[in-house]
């Protein structure tokens, strides 16, 4: 393996990666709740991902809350609610998730162990999430998808990224903990990619396989000190 000290940046993914993201499953918790289906909360989760990343790898831009406010009814109607029922509340859960959110317990450990390495995040988030942020982080930038108008896994986003550290892919790792819009997406952007596999999922058949895999953030320092 080579050595990972050639990298002069680090990129990361937001939510998942340096943000707790766990209360998402509360929006399809929710509905099979409300409209007492009898279907899995899985099913629902499932299909509720489906309908998310299709509507974001399409054009014209659009953002999270407009994607969200198409996508609920839509996922309801699946399901077999009624049309006439409200997604509004839906809708508003999704922010309320997204938006009082915490770090990691590791987060700033990390980030400050990794320096003087360059650091920056890059997530598909509008500008909603990132004001609310009640922290902050010693990261260069905060590149969101609502100032690219484009969603990962698309090249254009990391594009950005690399444009802004005036870097070129070899020289950046990008570290995420989704395997399709942070492993797949960093690798055909050219970059190489630490996937950040806490649960020790199943990578997708689709998806190359990433330079290094960790299930902790705390294991990047050590990984990056190889030569």
């Amino acid at each position: 393996m080579a050595a990972a000290s050639r990298f002069k940046a680090i990129i990361f993914d937001a939510y998942g990666t340096l943000l707790r993201n766990d209360d998402l499953a509360l929006i399809p918790r929710q509905i099979v709740a409300d409209h007492r289906l009898s279907v899995q909360v899985d099913d629902v989760w499932r299909v509720w991902s489906e309908l998310y990343f299709e509507a974001t790898q399409v054009v014209p831009f659009r953002t999270l809350r407009e994607i969200e406010a198409h996508n609920l009814p839509r996922l309801l109607r699946q399901f077999g609610v009624s049309a006439s029922a409200d997604a509004t509340k839906y809708v508003e859960l999704f922010f309320q998730v997204t938006t009082q959110i915490e770090l990691y317990p590791e987060t700033r450990e990390v980030l400050d162990a990794l320096a003087p390495v360059r650091s920056a995040i890059v997530s598909n988030a509008d500008h909603e999430h990132v004001a609310a942020w009640d922290f902050t982080l010693p990261v260069e930038f905060i590149l969101i998808s609502e100032t690219v108008r484009a969603y990962k896994p698309h090249r254009l986003v990391f594009e950005h990224a690399l444009t802004r550290l005036g870097l070129a892919p070899h020289e950046v790792l990008h570290v995420g903990d989704s395997d399709v819009d942070d492993v797949k997406g960093a690798k055909e952007a050219g970059l190489s990619v630490a996937w950040l596999n806490r649960d020790g999922r199943r990578r997708r058949s689709d998806v190359p396989a990433p330079d290094f895999e960790i299930r902790d953030l705390r294991q990047l320092p050590p990984l990056l000190r190889l030569g």
